[in-house]
């Protein structure tokens, strides 16, 4: 219990600050422009494309990154990446449970566009995949923590950057709440997940 309250507390401080060195920054929230319209709502269910895509893509995250925490408890030989690796699963798995909540609510599909132009704007669909997956099982030892914090960092960034598209154009309260809590977790992870590579 003491290992999740101690990543909830990290990623409360580090709530709102810059990515960190090496990866690529996603654009921060832009306000509307004076004048400008706020993005349509769907008034049957208060959430407009945006809501939606979000919370897709999120969904299409989950799955890849069960598989490649599920491999961390079975191979890390280091303590802070198995606390870590065990924290996020636990988060994720709760997260689908909400995300997949209101898609289904809404009536919206639970899978994002299979078209790689439609995501082009936000950092494409979620990169990583069985590929990555197998990359990891066959890291060798030694090399095991390094390989999976790297594929864990682009991961964990990738989400940051999903949020920061509903946070610059969403409109349901809920889900803009939610990804406001994604980019700070993802944002903290990423830091804490840097140390350790360089560490």
């Amino acid at each position: 219990m003491k290992r999740f309250l101690a990543l909830a507390a990290v990623a409360a401080l580090l709530a709102g600050c810059d990515a960190p060195p090496g990866v690529a920054t996603a654009p921060a929230p832009a306000a509307s422009p004076a004048g400008s319209a706020p993005p349509a709502v769907n008034e049957s269910g208060g959430h407009n494309a945006t809501d939606v895509m979000f919370l897709q893509m999120m969904a299409a995250q989950y799955a890849p990154a069960a598989e490649l925490l599920k491999v961390a408890a079975e191979r890390s030989r280091n303590q802070q990446v198995r606390d870590l690796a065990a924290a996020m699963d636990v988060t994720q798995a709760d997260e689908l449970k909400t995300v997949q909540g209101w898609l289904t609510g809404w009536q919206e599909p639970l899978v994002p566009d299979a078209n790689p132009d439609v995501h082009a704007a936000h950092g494409g669909l979620p990169a990583t995949g069985a590929e990555e997956v197998k990359a990891l099982r066959a890291a060798k030892d030694a090399d095991f923590d390094q390989v999976l914090l790297n594929l864990l960092i682009g991961h964990q960034h990738q989400a940051v950057e999903y949020a920061r598209l509903e946070l610059s154009g969403g409109a349901n309260p809920q889900v803009l709440e939610f990804a406001t809590r994604v980019d700070s977790s993802r944002t903290a992870q990423v830091k804490m997940m840097l140390e350790l590579v360089s560490g």
